[in-house]
């Protein structure tokens, strides 16, 4: 089994988890903790840890991390040297919705993590330059 876990600054790993939801329904193994303005960096690493914890007792850990350098990021990579998990970071929707729909399969988590990266790139598109080139707008 794997386990999704995603960290971010505020609400936004909770969002990624309530939109993932209304896409491709209930994951029970998908999970977020935030980090707010009243949480200590302490604070955060003990709630990263504790879910960590339970998520590699019953197998594999994917955390993906909101940006590069952020406190939920540096929390997460200083895990990385006492525990032995994927962590991404530049989460986005496409990311969270590719590994979390093939969690039932039989891919690694560094299988997913690896699989992840190019579709997750692409799926960041400049809308205008493409009509453009599609010949919607001048």
């Amino acid at each position: 089994m794997i386990t999704v876990i995603l960290v971010s600054h505020g609400g936004m790993a909770k969002g990624m988890v309530e939109s993932t939801t209304m896409l491709i329904g209930e994951q029970p193994d998908l999970a977020f903790i935030t980090f707010e303005p009243e949480d200590g960096v302490e604070d955060l690493t003990a709630k990263v840890e504790e879910k960590l914890k339970e998520a590699l007792a019953g197998g594999e850990a994917i955390v993906m991390t909101d940006i590069p350098n952020g406190t939920p990021f540096n929390c997460v990579s200083r895990l990385m040297e006492h525990y032995r998990f994927r962590h991404l970071t530049g989460m986005n929707l496409p990311m969270v919705v590719d590994v979390v729909s093939q969690l039932g399969e039989d891919a690694s988590a560094e299988q997913l993590c690896e699989g992840t990266l190019k579709p997750s790139r692409e799926a960041m598109i400049d809308v205008n330059a493409w009509m453009k080139e599609l010949g919607i707008l001048e």
